[in-house]
């Protein structure tokens, strides 16, 4: 009983790890807050392999009542912060699914720059 509950407790806290997804092919994950901003949230979808490489879908969910822009990357290296793609996401909505290529199933997905203008000025700042 107790090897049972330290199963179930394992799988809790690492169901709830954001940024390193270990994913099933073919499975969806939850939306999950990113690293910045409670809402704007992420979820992924292991497509398939391709290679050596995985192919994933990321999609993004707005659950702000307005507009906003947000700067986004998916990176294999924790120390790596650069943000390399931007995104427009109308108020409540949820964007097309993202095709991702990655050499490992461990990476980060990581969102900055959050705005509520299409122009990307001002900026929200990030939470602490």
């Amino acid at each position: 009983m107790k090897f049972l509950s330290f199963i179930a407790l394992s799988f809790i806290f690492l169901s709830s790890l954001t940024f390193s997804p270990s994913i099933m092919e073919d499975s969806s994950q939850e939306w999950t807050s990113t690293n910045c901003y409670d809402n704007i949230l992420f979820k992924l979808k292991k497509v398939n392999n391709v290679g050596k490489r995985q192919l994933w879908e990321l999609q993004f969910k707005n659950n702000y009542n307005q507009l906003v822009t947000f700067n986004y990357a998916l990176t294999e290296n924790e120390t790596d912060f650069l943000t390399n793609k931007r995104k427009t996401l109308e108020a409540q909505s949820i964007s097309k699914p993202i095709e991702l290529y990655t050499n490992t199933e461990d990476f980060y997905v990581l969102v900055d720059q959050l705005s509520f203008s299409v122009s990307g000025v001002p900026l929200i700042p990030c939470k602490e």
